[in-house]
């Protein structure tokens, strides 16, 4: 799987190899790499260079380091902490505003809740429900739901089948979370009508009607929107 790199900058060849074995599949989501001497015999290269890939590689997102005795590195799972991570970057910066956030929710959440509508399994169906479940539960116990009516959003983005759509939306929620979470904007009437949206959102789902998903959805962002507006506060 692994080429001898005996070049003049073998950590560079590393690098590449491994991320080509990565995006053909040769190592799969989850995949435990060969140690770290393992790996300079197959590339013919220190394991200091080996160490300096293996960082590159960490750094970028591709992989990830467990620890203890079945730790080591692996290839990373899919996940939104690259693009989250990038996004948090242009926060901090005052690149992104809440204005711009909601703008590309409206652009993307109600054409994935279609998606979603058209290819949701009967455990994605299954998910959601529970989601909606747990949240009116912690509703009852007199908690704030708002980490969980998130998660609804992610869950439904994952029903979409698209990878790049998941990727999205999760990462737009982590930023949504970290702008206007914290701040707990809406009150608790407010609360009862995002209840009541996730729940048509997955009638329509259920239903199989990605017209009526993708209007809810974009009345359910706007209406959020108004909502922590009237309340002097900044869109989620």
């Amino acid at each position: 799987m692994f080429p001898s790199a005996g070049a003049p900058r073998v950590y560079h060849h590393i690098v590449a190899h491994i991320e080509r074995a990565i995006y053909d599949g040769s190592l799969a989501r989850g995949a435990r790499l060969p140690s770290e001497r393992e790996l300079g015999r197959r590339f013919g290269a220190s394991r200091v260079a080996v160490r300096e890939a293996l960082r590159a590689l960490e750094h970028r997102g591709m992989l990830e380091v467990r620890q203890g005795s079945c730790g080591g590195h692996f290839v990373r799972e899919l996940d939104a902490s690259v693009v989250s991570r990038d996004f948090r970057t242009l926060l901090r910066l005052g690149r992104v505003t809440a204005a711009q956030l909601t703008e590309a929710r409206l652009i993307l959440e109600p054409e994935v809740a279609r998606l979603a509508a058209e290819r949701a399994t009967h455990v994605d169906v299954k998910e959601l429900r529970a989601a909606l479940d747990e949240r009116f539960a912690v509703v009852a116990g007199g908690r704030n739901p708002r980490e969980l009516d998130l998660d609804f959003h992610r869950r439904l983005a994952l029903a979409a089948c698209n990878p790049v759509h998941a990727i999205a939306i999760h990462a737009l929620m982590d930023l949504e979370a970290e702008m206007v979470a914290p701040h707990g904007l809406l009150a608790e009437a407010d609360r009862g009508e995002v209840e009541i949206a996730h729940a048509a959102l997955l009638e329509a789902i259920e239903s199989r009607d990605g017209d009526r998903a993708r209007r809810t959805m974009q009345w359910h962002i706007a209406d959020v929107q108004r909502r922590v507006a009237a309340q002097g506060g900044s869109l989620p």
